[in-house]
């Protein structure tokens, strides 16, 4: 069997933005430690921070702004809750109203792919319908999107999402919409507990736009750095490079970088190298 070409990416995090106890200059400076190059931006949306300022403290650090997670259940702009695939007529457009704000703000911070889920804990019984709902919702955002740089990611989720869990699924969606715009976002974590992390990245294939990257003991979501959890990273590079994703190694897990500085060891920068195909 022909291995595939070695693909060299860029590493990048998730820094968090106007959330009252935090400061991003914090997580800019692990970002710069860590040798990141590009940011996803996970913003305190019930605050509406300023787009531009975050946009200079990036630049202004060297780093480029590649993403932004976008509202999700409670977190929310003007929406009780955001969930795509939501039944309820009232409660879908208020999600799509919640997410199209989402993509304007990105926009005006310089960023391109906005990160959404593809809605939260359902039925299995009501999957046919939650994805009759999420096919509307996310053809509405593409083409809110179509006029800006702004691209559209689902990522996948933990286990009991209907449609969302499994990235086979959600491929099948996103090549039903067949936008150039709309794309998959694949979260290792959410892969580890579902399936498998190789598994679900061949499943996601020339759909994939960008990740989250974390690690756990394949039960539970806890986002630790990667090298302290099960995910085999190794046969996960592996599948990247066998579908020749190119994009950015986005780390999701700042949380623990800012509370555990420490963590970022030769060996742990060694690792981040590995996975970005540079070692």
């Amino acid at each position: 069997m022909r291995t595939a070409p070695k693909i060299v990416r860029s590493l990048g995090t998730m820094v968090a933005y106007g959330f009252p106890r935090g400061d991003v200059r914090v997580d800019l400076a692990i970002a710069r430690r860590i040798g990141a190059t590009h940011l996803e931006i996970l913003p305190d949306w019930s605050t509406w921070p300023e787009p531009g300022h975050v946009r200079r403290l990036a630049e202004d650090g060297g780093l480029t702004i590649h993403s932004a997670h976008g509202c999700w259940g409670g977190q929310s702009i003007a929406a009780k809750r955001v969930d795509l695939a939501d039944l309820d007529a009232a409660g879908r457009v208020e999600s799509v109203d919640d997410l199209r704000r989402c993509a304007d703000w990105l926009a005006e911070a310089g960023g391109r792919f906005l990160i959404v889920h593809p809605g939260g804990l359902s039925d299995k019984d009501d999957v046919l319908a939650r994805r009759e709902t999420l096919l509307e919702s996310l053809d509405a955002l593409s083409r809110h999107a179509e006029s800006s740089p702004i691209r559209v990611c689902v990522e996948n989720m933990p286990p009991g999402v209907w449609p969302g869990s499994r990235m086979g699924d959600l491929a099948e969606i996103v090549a039903e919409i067949n936008r150039p715009n709309v794309g998959l976002a694949l979260d290792t974590g959410h892969a580890n507990i579902t399936a498998s992390v190789a598994a679900e990245t061949i499943a996601a294939g020339l759909h994939l736009r960008t990740t989250h990257v974390h690690d756990n003991d394949g039960r539970r979501d806890t986002h630790e750095p990667p090298g302290l959890g099960t995910v085999d990273w190794d046969a996960w590079t592996d599948s990247l490079d066998s579908i020749g994703y190119e994009g950015p190694i986005m780390l999701e897990c700042i949380k623990r970088l800012r509370s555990q500085p420490d963590l970022v060891t030769p060996e742990f920068a060694e690792r981040l190298r590995r996975l970005c195909g540079r070692s």
